[in-house]
């Protein structure tokens, strides 16, 4: 009993941290039911998808793993929204402007999952800039609508450009003040990954690559390979 509450309130903690907070679906699936052959799905929801493995509930609750990664996203195979934003630089950017294959980042500096991922979009954003028919986009977001002072959104950093210059990145960034842009995306956990083609339709997902076993860039990057070939 007391195991289970401790797991318990270990992943309520982690949901916080980088699910949207209040959200009504962040309640995992038993581990051993979402690995079992009659549900299809793996024991760790970290991998690449192109569909959701299993039809989307009737109330709209994503299936999720014991840590709260979702299994599935809600925008698969449907046009990517549109939304419009400002980037790091200040300069106005627009959905409309994706016109290449592209891999779109979502995360957070509140979000530990996010800055263990580091890294690894770095990684993935370097690698991007030496394929002409890829781009790469990373989307800042809030933890929720109710948390968007700087102090919330960018923890002691106190901007992504201070976060950016300690570690050494640089990649075009989209700031989201006020979820508005997680909102439009249906961004229910952090970091996310999303493909999208040049026709605009989301064509692939995936959660961190911090957790994922391998080489998850390369992976990653062979996936959306796969993806582009097959159009």
């Amino acid at each position: 009993m007391i195991r289970t509450f401790l797991a318990a309130t270990a992943l309520a903690t982690l949901i916080g941290a980088c699910s949207p907070a209040g959200e009504t679906d962040v309640e995992p699936v038993d581990t051993a039911e979402a690995a079992s052959p009659e549900a299809g799905l793996p024991e760790d929801a970290t991998g690449f998808i192109t569909a959701n493995p299993l039809p989307l509930a009737d109330d709209g609750s994503i299936r999720r793993d014991d840590y709260g990664r979702p299994y599935e996203y809600a925008l698969l195979g449907k046009p990517l929204p549109h939304f419009t934003g400002t980037m790091l630089d200040g300069t106005a950017f627009d959905s409309s402007s994706l016109t290449n294959w592209t891999v779109i980042d979502v995360w957070g500096l509140w979000c530990g999952d996010c800055l263990a991922d580091g890294p690894y979009a770095a990684a993935l954003a370097t690698a991007i800039n030496q394929d002409p028919d890829l781009d790469f986009l990373s989307i800042h977001v809030p933890a929720s609508a109710a948390r968007t002072s700087p102090e919330e959104m960018y923890k002691k950093w106190g901007s992504v450009d201070a976060y950016f210059e300690e570690k050494g990145y640089s990649y075009p960034v989209v700031i989201d003040p006020d979820t508005s842009l997680r909102t439009a995306l249906q961004i229910g956990w952090t970091p996310s990954y999303i493909l999208v083609s040049p026709d605009g339709v989301v064509k692939g997902y995936r959660s961190e690559f911090s957790a994922a076993e391998g080489e998850p860039v390369k992976d990653f990057l062979k996936d959306v390979a796969r993806v582009k070939a097959g159009q």
